[in-house]
């Protein structure tokens, strides 16, 4: 091996190892250029990078003592070298030799310019070289030159030049050698990027580290963020910048904050003018989520917010729901400093505007302001367009050009980097707001955002030490809507939960400054009045909340009244804690409630005493049914005109074993708060059939049970099967059990009523209507009701002959019973001038104390036993209260009309027990047909065969 080729080897080795051990660029091209001109004995080389726009610069030199100008620094235009001959460079890897003294060109393509494949055959082309090209090169003392593409990422990224001032020839080995070099320099290119995409990216990620540090750390939320503010400005190279936050609620204001250079318009973001350059983004939800709303975005952003995986360029969308940011750039459009209150003439140019946003979920935006800058650039050779197309550069001496107040373009790993911080920017904001929110949910009502009961116990203590220290007097308020379940069962919970926000709103107009309303749960709430300066501002305050809540509410449309019961406890009186006042205060309102609702109670310690025996005899009620302390009394149901016992009125009793007989007034609506009347109503029914068969059994005639159904146990969905069901074990006929449902009852679901009604009048089972008159029924409802009987309720009767109001109603009642063809039964009689006037009404039947007071099963079946017509005297009574008193001349007219009475009465109870008779032939005949019906009721569950009484 020749020694020159050994030093061409060692040359290449030292490159080589020279790229691998360097990590600067700017290092490893000098390096190359030197090398190459030592080796070469050449005067000058150099590398000549093109820049975006198409020019390039000199960006490493060697050259030999002063045979040739060095252009080191100095740029060129673009048109210096044309576009085609660009595309050589870099699709064909073109190779251009230029013997000056002898005008000839060599050109050598590397590759197929279609496939860009290395050519296995060399394609070399000798060309006369081109007039302007050599005037070119002498006009830099150029005789010879050697130009070599370099290639990175399959771009033109600059050339290898090779001058000479005298002419010469390059060897093949020559030309391989620096062609190895040019390829170990895209190496060293390619080596140098990718250090520094891992250095700008460690850099990047510890920038948002640092942010991502600040926005968690314990500092104050404004002070974080304007910290996060200074820094992102001072990572992305920014002069100034702004974050804007959207109100958190209704109530509070945008946060702002700023830095650098200010604006005159504070609040640029607000403006018509921003919301339509933001238009562009796809439109956020309500600036003022629901708590769901916020929890979901921060969930999802949570697994998707990354800042890896960015798009490429700005403006393209992201599947992922994060918009890109927008670039606006002032030189462009002068329109902008006007609206952002800057000067024209200042110094920014350029904005950078982050939204805040993930999806539909927007928080705010982060705007990043870059000023303008100077630049300089030594062109070599004065520019003149006008003749530079038509003739080459003959002079390169350096020209300088100044250019002020620049606008500095926006990198992509920088608009990368601001998105970057944006994310982790909306994801502590989402994260504070859902902290926020979950602070505010757990200490608030969601339904009516006021203070729950955690806030309410929270502030009652505050206020009491207050109060204790000032030595003034406090009061503690209970409050429960009257009647509210029904609003929910019959309008739904929607309109439910209407009604609760207005009545929110109304309760808040009550309130003195200071004063607490909170909602503790349900249809209940508590009020804290403090500063109370004497007991009557207690109910003055009192009142006027009654009043408001009097007034109609329009929910949807529809027009619904309500009430509240209210109780009150004052303090250092009625309780020294929280708990005490808010207990006495309780009591206080179930005090209102039994008072007939609607009106305020203030606390008094006998209403301890009366809760207490409450709760006991609640407790005592549960057991009841266990230990068989309920019984079943009987009051008999009688035809007015024959004395006739026509059916037995069910009624419930409690034999205590240390009160005694529990009134049912005391116990029955307590089993209805309670929920025990269901399985109580279930009793009674199952015990009046069994006691109608015991009778049976005992040799006595059928007679009709009614028994009254609750509002609760009405309103079952297994209603009809549970009373078929005993039926069936107790064998009873059902035409002898009577069903008996309030007005009120019947009116709460029509639909549902005359559904359930008709499915029992199909069975046989008897249906009245009981306290007719007190309810709200409409006489289109009355017709649809498959009713047999009317009972007029005994507050009509009880002041019937006194009372213009009262008789005219009974007309009226029984005048409608006629009219839909019912029996008329009235309640309450207890005297014979009422039974007299009832019946010269038209009312037939009559149940009440002039008969008889309700009687125990043993008691009532003597009575039925010994006399079934043994009120007929008694109605017999009533008619005889109006004839006047017999003289002695009319005495055996009497006698003989008395005889005659009890001829036909004893008639009648011939005809009598021959109606039963056949009444019983009839029953036995339709046996099969009732137990058929009641096989259909209860399919598929199998049931026993169904025996009628006998």
């Amino acid at each position: 091996m020749s020694v020159n080729l050994q030093k061409q080897e060692h040359l290449l080795h030292r490159i080589s190892s020279r790229i691998r051990q360097s990590l600067e660029l700017q290092e490893i091209l000098s390096t190359a250029v030197h090398e190459i001109r030592t080796l070469l004995h050449i005067d000058r080389a150099k590398i000549y990078r093109f820049k975006p726009d198409g020019s390039g610069e000199v960006i490493a030199e060697s050259i030999r003592g002063k045979r040739l100008p060095s252009l080191l620094g100095l740029h060129f235009p673009a048109d210096d070298i044309p576009p085609q001959a660009r595309q050589l460079f870099l699709k064909a890897r073109q190779r251009v030799i230029i013997d000056v003294a002898a005008q000839r060109k060599i050109s050598s393509k590397l590759d197929h310019i279609d496939t860009r494949e290395p050519l296995t055959v060399k394609d070399i082309r000798y060309t006369t070289a081109d007039p302007c090209h050599v005037e070119y090169l002498l006009g830099m003392g150029v005789l010879s030159s050697l130009i070599l593409p370099i290639l990175h990422q399959n771009q033109l990224w600059g050339l290898f030049a090779i001058h000479h001032s005298q002419p010469r020839q390059f060897s093949e080995r020559e030309l391989q050698i620096v062609q190895l070099l040019v390829d170990q320099v895209s190496i060293a290119i390619a080596q140098s990027n990718l250090l520094n995409q891992v250095q700008q990216q460690a850099q990047y990620e510890l920038i948002v580290n640092r942010i991502s540090s600040l926005l968690h750390s314990p500092l104050a939320i404004n002070e974080i963020r304007q910290s996060v503010l200074e820094e992102t400005i001072k990572a992305l190279g920014g002069s100034s910048g702004r974050l804007y936050l959207f109100s958190e609620s209704v109530n509070a204001h945008a946060q702002l904050y700023t830095a650098g250079d200010s604006f005159t318009s504070d609040m640029l973001e607000e403006s018509d003018r921003w919301k339509h350059l933001m238009d562009s983004y796809d439109n956020p939800t309500s600036l003022f989520p629901t708590h769901a709303e916020v929890v979901t975005a921060w969930e999802h952003a949570g697994r998707s917010l990354l800042p890896t995986d960015l798009p490429d360029h700005p403006g393209t969308p992201n599947t992922r729901g994060i918009p890109e940011p927008k670039l606006l750039d002032f030189t462009e459009d002068t329109d902008w400093p006007d609206w952002l209150g800057a000067d024209p003439n200042g110094p920014i140019r350029t904005a950078l505007i982050v939204p805040l946003q993930y999806h539909h979920q927007c928080v705010g935006w982060l705007t990043v302001f870059r000023n303008g800058y100077d630049s300089e650039i030594l062109w070599a050779g004065r520019q003149n367009f006008d003749e530079r197309n038509q003739l080459p550069r003959r002079s390169f001496e350096a020209w300088r050009e100044i250019k002020t107040n620049q606008s500095q373009p926006w990198r992509q790993d920088e608009v990368n980097l601001a998105q970057a911080i944006g994310i982790h920017l909306y994801m502590a904001t989402m994260q504070k707001r859902v902290e926020t929110m979950l602070r505010h949910e757990a200490l608030h009502d969601r339904l009516t955002d006021l203070p729950n009961r955690l806030l309410f116990d929270e502030q009652l203590s505050l206020a009491l030490l207050n109060t204790q220290q000032q030595g003034e007097i406090l009061a503690v308020a209970f409050l429960d809507l009257d009647r509210f379940k029904t609003v929910n069962d019959t309008l739904g919970h929607a309109l439910g939960d209407l009604l609760l926000k207005q009545v929110t709103q109304r309760l808040q107009k009550c309130l003195r400054k200071g004063d607490v309303v909170a909602r503790w749960g349900g249809d209940e709430f508590t009020l804290l009045f403090p500063k109370i300066n004497h007991i009557e501002e207690v109910g003055k305050i009192a009142r006027r909340i009654l009043e408001v809540l009097s007034a109609p509410f329009f929910l949807e449309g529809q027009e619904l009244y309500a009430s509240a019961s209210l109780g009150v406890t004052l303090f250092p009186y009625d309780g020294k804690d929280a708990a005490s006042l808010l207990k006495n205060a309780d009591t206080a309102m179930y005090r209102a409630k039994q008072q007939g609702r609607n009106n305020y109670q203030l606390y008094s310690p006998e209403m301890n005493t009366k809760a207490r025996e409450q709760l006991e005899l609640e407790t005592d009620l549960r057991k009841a049914l266990i230990r068989k302390e309920l019984l079943l009394y009987y009051q008999p149901q009688v035809d007015i005109k024959t004395g006739e016992i026509v059916s037995l009125e069910a009624l419930l009793r409690w034999q205590h074993p240390q009160l005694g007989l529990v009134p049912p007034s005391q116990f029955i609506p307590l089993a209805e708060e309670t929920g025990l009347i269901c399985p109580i109503g279930e009793w009674v029914i199952r015990t009046a059939c069994e006691q109608h068969q015991a009778w049976l059994a005992e040799g006595l005639a059928p007679v009709r049970i009614a028994v009254n159904l609750s509002a609760r146990q009405f309103q079952q969905q297994d209603l009809v099967k549970s009373i078929v069901h005993i039926l069936q074990e107790t064998h009873l006929t059902p035409s002898y059990l009577e069903i008996e449902i309030t007005e009120s009852v019947a009116m709460q679901d029509v639909e549902f009523t005359v559904k359930v009604l008709q499915q029992l009048r199909d069975m046989g089972v008897q249906i009245a209507m009981d306290d007719f008159g007190t309810g709200y029924s409409s006489l289109n409802s009355i017709k649809h009701f498959p009713l047999h009987t009317l009972k007029i309720d005994q507050s009509f009767v009880r002041d019937l002959l006194t009372d213009p109001s009262d008789m005219a109603i009974a007309k009226a009642v029984i005048a409608l019973g006629q009219g839909l063809n019912l029996k008329i039964l009235a309640e309450g009689i207890e005297t014979a001038e009422q039974l007299e006037f009832l019946r010269s009404l038209g009312c037939a039947f009559a149940q009440g104390y002039f008969f008889s007071k309700p009687l125990p099963a043993e008691a009532i079946a003597q009575v039925l036993k010994h006399a079934q017509y043994a009120y007929a005297d008694r109605a017999n009574q009533a008619v005889a209260s109006r004839l006047p008193h017999p003289t002695s001349e009319e005495a055996i007219a009497s006698s003989t009309q008395t005889l005659k009475q009890e001829i036909s009465q004893l008639m009648q109870r011939t005809q009598a027990l021959e109606d039963i008779i056949r009444h019983q032939e009839q029953q036995i005949a339709k046996h099969e047909q009732i137990e058929l019906f009641l096989r259909q009721q209860l399919q598929p569950q199998e049931s026993a065969p169904f025996q009628a009484g006998t």
